[in-house]
């Protein structure tokens, strides 16, 4: 039983930001993307202790010590589906592995960060960008202002 338990607990932080400690002082913090029956790990967009990226690594149960959780990663494709409504079909792209949006083939690029681009379509893009923000900073509020 208690094994069944770890399994849950750990594929509960599946899409989830996290930190894997090899040992005391290197680690890896991305998005955890898989686990594999004997626990292994695939992480996307991560870091080590250096800031060094790390597109997509594989980490095998033997190499690490522990993991944590660390955020909540950032709802890229719920930005995706917003900024949507106002491009025809087709115009709006998320990529996954990378956690982007392109738009309108590449000349408008959001991350997590920015939006990247120029004109109209672009302005338009960094005002909903800026509003989903403000959206998310309202959310985090009022749950903070519920579990307290």
């Amino acid at each position: 039983m208690a094994i069944r338990q770890y399994n849950t607990e750990l594929g509960s932080l599946i899409d989830k930001i996290v930190k894997v400690y090899l040992d005391k002082d290197k680690f890896f913090v991305g998005q955890l993307k898989g686990i594999s029956d004997d626990s292994n790990l695939i992480l996307i967009n991560a870091k080590n202790e250096k800031n060094k990226p790390f597109p997509k690594m594989f980490i095998r149960n033997s190499f690490y010590n522990f993991v944590s959780l660390e955020e909540e990663p950032f709802p890229m494709k719920a930005l995706a589906d917003r900024i949507a409504t106002i491009f025809s079909k087709g115009h709006v792209n998320y990529i996954e592995d990378q956690n982007i949006i392109s738009i309108l083939n590449g000349k408008i690029i959001v991350d997590e960060n920015e939006v990247r681009g120029t004109g109209p379509s672009a302005e338009r893009v960094k005002k909903i960008f800026q509003q989903f923000k403000m959206d998310l900073e309202s959310l985090v509020r009022n749950k903070l202002f519920f579990i307290f």
